[in-house]
């Protein structure tokens, strides 16, 4: 390998002066796997090519080195060789390096100095019929990582205390529950309400609910580890995981608090009917409005003086698009409650679709009683809503066609639930996404490596959809659990790579903050001009987003850098004087690796082969896919480069994805300007259990770029 030179084009390419450490003792354990790799390459003869490599020291092959003695004996190998880098080419990563980082750890290497090099899974089995292929492929695959190796840089530790205090954001059933299940573990609770109240400004529409409300509130102001703060509100949020501080607006002033853990619980509220709708409002009223008339029937113990009552679910056109998941049970159980009041009355319910949820079975039985008490329910059509007149409401029958004429006393809308008028706001200040009806959802992406610092920021009950009783106390007592496991921890400690800006070559530009997932950067003001980006070790998910946006290249990300992506490029894109198995044209694979690589994987376990002119090189995501990284691919020889990223929506970090694809569109843009056919960069959206279909967008990819005249020269672009 010529990695000394590498690095040194490198650094003049992308202005980072850099050079590999003075001493590098590598050693490399090829696994056999028993048979399954050794009985199709020989992994002798393999060895023996790679103990020829620069910086290898200690090269072995065994049958099962991940077994226990196998560990046992690089751990061995590590002392009595002096070994400072560590390459195993064996299985798929997300099997067998983590077992091996903790045991090499044990004896003093840093984990990061360790790293696999899949043969079995992206060699052997994918061309498991091609004995030779095969072989130049391990070869491949061992001198790309052994060329990440000798540039990597190890994660330092970092670290951050937890302030063993919650903040609980609304005062509705599940922020109520939250509050005092942290309370009772010994936790400081302060409770943030808007309204004038425990129990927010809206009432809730079940029976049950508001009942529990009212128990707990009591509760809670006689608890002496709970604090409440009526008519206040969050003016800032700043600090990472575990140490938030937090200012907050109270009839006292603004005070600052700090507090280990942030929990939202906001309450939804209905939407009200316009001025602009010409019903008659004495006759016509939302479900809101109807149980405040059945709870004054029911206090005063008197009958329902409404003989006609029809119930228009879904009575607003934007639920046709999105569904508030409790107004059909809300209305089969309020004309339940009319039956009771009225047993002669006449109700009818229509409905579009009927939602019923829940836990249980509770809202079936309540449908299977209303249809016993002769309740009526009427489907209408979605696209002939019915027309509410004076003292009878048309609708088209669904299954004949034929208009029905339904006379009425009484209305009732079920109008959707919108998110609190404060939702917008909370987002800002807590970096909370929203989704496109202005819900919350929680920072804790559901794919998120579990490797990064939980944020300690919680959103449950209706401040990200609205929910029904047994629902907001499901989700309190989750998260009250989750928020106490990680306030019981007494420092956060987080060892994987994160983002480090190098102060000289940061210009205050700008461009990181803005891409950040997870606002871990923030710009500080300096003497002189220009400011500087900083980063919050512990809001950082290492995604690399900002490495790839940074023009001056400030931005360092151990593992994922601007030197060792590249040189893994080079050594894929190599030309040995052996490679007579290999056919042209050759391609180079950025693949994610939540998605694309495990993809890879999985082709390979499948034995679904793909062609054996392509080399794959692991990411961390996509939004690391760099435009100077692809082109560094062009100019060293690859005749295609092939993305693979994570399917929209399933971003581990997000939206690195959407980036990815940003860029790649602008590239090929930028590609075809220059004489290079855009069809040579492909972006390909894949699942993890995808093999198949990556063999497959492999082959094709691979048969385009043949079908392409040759790529021009570079020489002058």
């Amino acid at each position: 390998m010529k990695n000394d030179e590498t690095i040194r084009n490198l650094s003049k390419s992308t202005g980072i002066t850099t050079s590999a450490p003075a001493s590098i003792r590598t050693g490399v354990i090829i696994c056999d796997c028993g048979e399954k790799i050794a009985g199709v390459i020989d992994t002798q003869a393999l060895a023996d090519q790679v103990g020829q490599l620069q910086d290898v020291v200690y090269v072995a092959h065994e049958a099962y080195p991940c077994s226990r003695n196998g560990r046992e004996r690089l751990c061995k190998a590590i002392n009595e060789k002096g070994l400072n880098r560590v390459l195993v080419a064996g299985c798929a990563p997300r099997l067998i390096e983590n077992m091996f980082r903790q045991s090499v750890g044990s004896v003093g290497l840093e984990p990061g100095y360790l790293h696999i090099a899949d043969i079995r899974e992206q060699a052997v089995y994918a061309q498991i019929a091609h004995a030779g292929q095969a072989m130049e492929i391990a070869r491949d695959l061992v001198e790309m990582g052994l060329a990440r190796l000798s540039t990597t840089q190890s994660a330092r530790p970092h670290y951050g205390r937890v302030v063993k205090a919650a903040l609980v954001i609304g005062s509705g059933l599940s922020a109520l529950t939250v509050a005092l299940s942290l309370a009772d573990s010994g936790m400081h609770v302060t409770m943030l309400e808007e309204g004038g109240q425990l129990g927010g400004a809206i009432p809730d529409f079940q029976k049950r609910t508001r009942q529990l409300t009212t128990e707990k509130s009591k509760t809670v102001l006689t608890n002496p580890m709970i604090d409440v703060l009526l008519n206040a509100h969050l003016v800032e949020v700043t600090g990472h995981p575990g140490d938030y501080e937090v200012r907050i607006s109270h009839k006292d002033g603004t005070n600052t608090y700090a507090f280990g853990v942030i929990v939202v619980s906001n309450t939804a509220q209905a939407k009200g009917l316009s001025s602009e709708q010409w019903f008659d409002r004495s006759r016509v009223k939302t479900q809101v409005e109807f149980e405040a008339e059945l709870e004054a029937s029911e206090r005063e113990k008197k009958p329902m003086a409404l003989n006609d009552i029809v119930m228009i679910l879904c009575a607003e056109p934007s639920q046709k698009e999105h569904c508030s998941r409790v107004c059909c049970n809300l209305g089969i159980s309020q004309a339940l409650r009319a039956r009771q009041l009225n047993p002669e009355a006449r109700i009818t319910v229509l409905f579009r679709d009927l939602y019923l949820g829940g836990i249980g079975e509770a809202y079936e039985n309540e449908l299977v009683q209303a249809r016993q008490r002769d309740i009526t329910f009427f489907r209408y059509r979605q696209e002939a809503s019915p027309v509410i007149g004076d003292k009878t409401i048309d609708v088209l029958d669904k299954l004949t066609g034929e208009p029905v004429r339904i006379p009425f006393e009484r209305v009732i809308l079920s109008m959707p639930l919108l998110p609190s008028q404060h939702a917008h706001s909370l987002a800002a200040l807590l970096g909370l996404p929203e989704d496109e009806y202005g819900f919350l959802a929680e920072p804790r992406m559901r794919l998120r490596p579990g490797r990064y610092a939980d944020p300690g920021i919680y959103v449950l009950g209706s401040a990200q959809q609205p929910a029904d009783t047994a629902e907001a106390l499901f989700q309190a007592y989750l998260t009250s659990s989750r928020a106490a496991r990680f306030l019981s921890q007494e420092v956060i400690t987080l060892e994987s790579p994160i983002a480090a800006i190098d102060p000289v070559l940061c210009t205050g530009c700008g461009n990181c903050p803005r891409v950040c997932p997870t606002q871990a950067i923030h710009l500080e003001k300096r003497d002189g001009v220009l400011s500087l980006s900083e980063v919050d070790d512990l809001r950082c998910i290492g995604c690399g987003n900002c490495v790839v946006v940074c023009p001056s290249k400030a931005i360092t990300l151990p593992g994922w850098d601007n030197i060792e992506i590249p040189v893994q490029i080079s050594a894929a894109l190599q030309v040995h004087p052996s490679d007579s198995s290999i056919p042209q044209p050759r391609v180079v694979a950025l693949a994610c690796e939540w998605s694309a690589y495990a993809a890879a994987d999985m082709a390979g376990a499948r034995r679904a082969p793909y062609p054996a002119n392509v080399r794959i090189i692991r990411m961390n995501c996509s939004a690391r896919f760099d435009p100077y990284h692809i082109l560094w691919a062009f100019l060293n020889g690859a005749d295609g480069v092939f993305l693979g990223a994570c399917r929209p929506g399933e971003c581990h970090y997000g939206t690195g994805n959407l980036y990815a694809k940003e860029r790649v569109e602008v590239l090929k843009k930028e590609l075809a300007q220059h004489g290079v056919d855009p069809r040579r960069l492909h972006l390909e959206f894949l699942s993890v259990d995808e093999g198949e279909k990556f063999a497959r967008a492999m082959g094709d990819f691979v048969n385009e770029i043949e079908e392409i005249s040759p790529i021009p020269s570079w020489k002058g672009i």
